[in-house]
């Protein structure tokens, strides 16, 4: 029997993440979260890199100071990457993040670490990430329902590669994941530079 196994990718919100601490804004609570007990818990569920997807003014207003992240990171022997992104936005081209996933997928996935990406929801961002991912891994067929090409018809390739990613990210994360029609564009791009 082999020992092998393909290292995880989780999505989250970011850790030490605080927003809303003067009262609920729309109906939602306050959101107070300590950076080195998020790592910390990362940690035991065996992640061993981290992809972070937002800049240092942006984890600025969020209250974490990417210098003080980098730190707790390293203390606990997390693998840091930044692939920084507007909200709503991607990454800048297809070469760039796939670059990155090459890292990430050699460097840690084929060799069984589990890799974390957030942004600051853990949704849009990160899911754009993770739908890439699906795709440089070539996992998403096995989620595919038998009879949806039937009922939907002829569809590129591109195009099926960007449902079945969305569906598996929605399906796995969030109904609200992959939050921008860019970020799905980028995927479907992203599956035609493959």
């Amino acid at each position: 029997p082999s020992s092998f196994r393909l290292g995880n990718l989780f999505l989250s919100s970011c850790p030490g993440k605080k927003v809303r601490l003067t009262g609920a804004v729309r109906g939602r609570g306050a959101v107070c979260r300590d950076l080195a007990i998020d790592l910390q818990r990362f940690k035991s569920l065996g992640v061993g890199a981290l992809v972070c997807c937002l800049s240092d003014a942006e984890l600025g207003v969020i209250g974490v100071q990417w210098e003080e992240y980098m730190k707790e990171a390293a203390k606990l022997g997390l693998d840091l990457v930044r692939v920084p992104m507007v909200e709503g936005n991607c990454p800048t081209s297809q070469e760039y993040l796939d670059a990155w996933l090459e890292e990430i997928v050699y460097h840690c996935t084929l060799k069984g670490v589990n890799v974390l990406v957030h942004c600051r929801g853990g949704v849009g961002r990160a899911g754009t990430i993770a739908a890439c991912w699906l795709a440089k891994m070539g996992l998403v067929d096995e989620f595919r329902p038998p009879n949806e090409v039937a009922r939907r018809g002829k569809v590129l390739p591109a195009q099926e590669l960007l449902w079945q990613c969305l569906q598996v990210v929605r399906m796995r994360r969030s109904s609200k994941a992959i939050e921008t029609a860019e970020q799905a564009a980028y995927i479907a791009k992203y599956g035609e530079y493959l």
